[in-house]
């Protein structure tokens, strides 16, 4: 059998059709041919498919559209269906939301998965806002958690609920409900205030993470673990995509003591098509071989170039390389010069914005051009892991309001974020991870509200059609052994900290194994720190980034930093180690003194482009002369095995070096080693100096390391979830700020309301 072949001859189309929509009647959309068979009919017979169109939407018990009235009995029922769903959940649900919701409400304990279409987020989010107790949603990574909260602060404009990205007890004046979105590493907090939030519901979304050999899977299963033990009367909820055995949450944590179940959604609401790609020609193929067919059928049109030219959107996903080495642009160049300047107000207003958080300017040959910004300008994305957070944020909004026509993006859109794409471009197929794929081709289809069948387009290369029919067709199971219960861990770390995490001595407060905080307060390290308060304040003030480029003090205090870490990881530093936290010291002082990112990124690209030296220079002509400055390349430490990487390779011209490079090198080391790592690190060997000695340097430098500010109302505004690129304009507006509420003076209504907007939700 090749459908295909059918299709695109027009052999008995009709027959096909109904013979598909039918078949959806009794069992539901969960075969992919039969969403394969959907979408290419509707592709090559938009005609005859409008004609059964309401009938398949119907069947498809796709209530949250606006489906027009049942004109058959088979139609009529699935009416009866959706008022009586209506009338007693009040949402436009389909019966697998239903399902989901009924799930959830039955059981202490629900593990479910489900295609990335099926409108999960919906009933999540509703399943939020309708708790009477506080919540606490755990997700993988920091773009997810703003994407919830976003979201939720939409959905619940009440400023009696606090909807916080971080665990505080604040604003308790007025809030009598918080809402909590967190990271599995930040979950932890809660436990300190277990005796005073009431929590109802603990959310796992995307809750495969329990899925990874390292520590964070570790601290997943070990967080799920402490909620059902210190929070015994709340609901925990995982929530997973493309997962067979939901079920091994349940067993792998031994959480089969209360009311318990899960679930295998499969039924798929966005169709979807397959084509493979090469040499400049398209091919249709299909998943399916025994139905669909074992041979590619040529495709008369360049699908991507038509989706370009009607207004759709692209999502090139390709290696975090290409993107950095500017090679996508050369490769795709033929899609992107079809892309043209944008003038829509909003778009560039959210372009503007992305400018002052990053300072990246679009004049070329100019200090601070960034390719990243004027590519925006043409509706052309870049989004990847090293992309500063703000800055992705406002690139995923500019996608979501459609903007956007291309998007050149790595792994980072694997999990979760509703960012939909007309179609999915793989150029770079990871055989490895079918979860990873299947999540990303999640993004190929839009699900709108329109009384329409909703379907997207995957491209990928010929030579990987086999792979990919491979990994579609790999059943994905969760481990039903948690890393907590291995016996041994080669990883002497890991090892250390699982057995921490199961004796419940890991420090909470301090992110720390109990015998690593020994080493942080023990002699040669107080000896250390002592040293190093002495060479960080100057007349009892913190340094200047004058003091850190060049001298004497500079190369003792990263000397003394070096023997710090050396001790903490007990054994000497490589070269590399030592570059990479030089580096990150160096970013560490700039933080304090420059506050924002964008001020911190600048410092940086004046170091390393040396563009005092330049303009010097320029007015006597030897400019071309000047080389960049050596700065270590992120690499993840501690390993024994790092080499020194320069940022900017060697022999580059000062004024050649690329701003972008330094906007995500920065944030790399902000997000992937100062804040998941370093500073947790110093932050508890100049706390516990300072309750030893009682030296008040200390606790201004683990201020300076934890907030990057030893400022207090600075500090407050911090846990009110206010960010650096907003304090300035605030604080002559805010009358006082404490953990009981936030008061501001008359001024602040005077303020323009995007400025406003940072606090607003805890102002009564």
């Amino acid at each position: 059998m090749n459908r295909i072949k059918q299709i695109l001859k027009g052999e008995s189309i009709e027959n096909l059709l109904d013979e598909t929509i039918l078949r959806i009647f009794g069992e539901g959309l969960i075969m992919s041919s039969d969403s394969e068979i959907l979408s290419l009919i509707k592709l090559y017979y938009p005609n005859l498919f409008a004609s059964r169109e309401n009938k398949l939407l119907h069947y498809q018990a796709l209530f949250y559209k606006t489906l027009p009235e049942p004109s058959t009995v088979k139609e009529q029922i699935f009416k009866i269906y959706q008022d009586v769903i209506f009338e007693n959940f009040h949402h436009g649900y389909t019966p697998i939301q239903v399902d989901i919701a009924n799930g959830i409400s039955n059981n202490q304990i629900f593990s479910f998965s489900a295609p990335t279409s099926t409108g999960k987020s919906f009933v999540i989010m509703n399943l939020i806002k309708e708790c009477d107790s506080d919540v606490v949603v755990i997700v993988p990574s920091r773009a997810l958690i703003n994407e919830y909260y976003a979201r939720l602060c939409e959905l619940i404009p009440e400023k009696s609920v606090n909807i916080l990205t971080f665990i505080e007890h604040i604003n308790t004046a007025h809030a009598n409900k918080n809402v909590f979105i967190v990271t599995p590493e930040r979950c932890r907090e809660i436990f300190k205030f277990s005796n005073i939030f009431k929590v109802g519901l603990f959310l796992f979304d995307e809750a495969q993470l329990s899925n990874e050999d390292n520590q964070r899977g570790m601290f997943f299963d070990s967080i799920v673990r402490r909620c059902n033990v210190k929070f015994p009367k709340a609901k925990l909820i995982f929530a997973q995509p493309f997962v067979c055995n939901p079920e091994s949450q349940i067993a792998r944590n031994k959480l089969t003591e209360r009311q318990s179940s899960s679930k295998n959604y499969r039924q798929q609401n966005v169709g979807q098509l397959y084509l493979a790609y090469n040499d400049s020609k398209f091919y249709h193929f299909g998943i399916d071989k025994a139905v669909m067919g074992n041979r590619k059928e040529e495709c008369s049109f360049d699908p991507i170039m038509r989706c370009i030219e009607s207004g759709g959107s692209i999502l090139f996903y390709v290696s975090k390389s290409k993107i950095l080495s500017r090679g996508f642009h050369d490769e795709f160049n033929e899609y992107i010069s079809k892309c043209e300047k944008i003038s829509d107000e909003n778009a560039l207003i959210l372009i503007e914005k992305i400018q002052k958080y990053t300072g990246g300017k679009t004049t070329k040959n100019q200090n601070y051009y960034s390719l990243f910004i004027d590519l925006l300008s043409y509706g052309i994305v870049v989004h990847h892991g090293s992309m500063p957070l703000e800055a992705r944020l406002l690139v995923e909004e500019f996608t979501r309001k459609g903007f956007c026509k291309i998007c050149f993006a790595t792994s980072t859109l694997e999990q979760g974020i509703n960012m939909p794409f007309d179609i999915v471009f793989i150029d770079r197929l990871e055989s490895s991870d079918p979860l990873g794929v299947k999540n990303l081709i999640g993004r190929a289809g839009r699900s709108s509200v329109d009384p329409n069948f909703d379907y997207g387009s995957i491209v990928i290369r010929t030579s990987a059609m086999s792979r990919f029919r491979q990994l579609m067709t790999t059943p994905i199971t969760l481990k039903s052994t948690s890393m907590l219960d291995v016996e041994h861990i080669d990883d002497i770390d890991l090892n250390e900290i699982k057995q921490e995490l199961n004796e419940g001595t890991y420090d909470d407060s301090f992110n720390l194994p109990q015998s690593k905080l020994e080493i942080l307060s023990d002699d040669e390290s107080n000896q250390i720190i002592r040293q190093l308060l002495d060479y960080l304040f100057v007349n009892q003030k913190f340094i200047s980034s004058n003091t850190i480029t060049n001298g004497d003090r500079w190369s003792k205090l990263v000397s003394l930093f070096d023997s710090f870490y050396a001790h903490y990881v007990k054994r000497e530093l490589s070269q590399g180690e030592r570059g990479v936290l030089h580096t990150a010291i160096r970013i560490l002082v700039w933080r304090v003194e420059a506050k924002t990112f964008k001020n911190m990124c600048q410092l940086r690209y004046q170091y390393v482009s040396r563009a005092k030296e330049r303009a010097l220079y320029k007015r006597r002509n030897v400019e071309n002369r000047l080389e960049a400055k050596f700065t270590a390349r992120y690499q993840e430490i501690p390993n024994k095995n790092c080499h020194s990487l320069p940022l900017v390779d060697r022999g580059i011209l000062a004024r050649d070096v690329d701003y972008d490079t330094i906007i995500y090198d920065t944030y790399d080391y902000l997000d992937k080693f100062i804040g998941f790592k370093l500073s947790d690190i110093l932050y508890a060997a100049f706390y516990k100096y300072f309750l030893q000695n009682g030296d008040d340097r200390a606790l201004t430098d683990a201020n300076y390391i934890k907030y990057g500010t030893n400022d207090n109302q600075e500090i407050w505004l911090l846990k009110y979830d206010v960010m650096f690129e907003d304090m300035t304009i605030l604080k002559p507006h805010i009358t006082s700020i404490n953990q009981n509420e936030l008061i501001v003076n008359q001024t602040f209504y005077q303020l323009p309301e995007d400025k406003r907007r940072a606090v607003e939700r805890f102002v009564n």
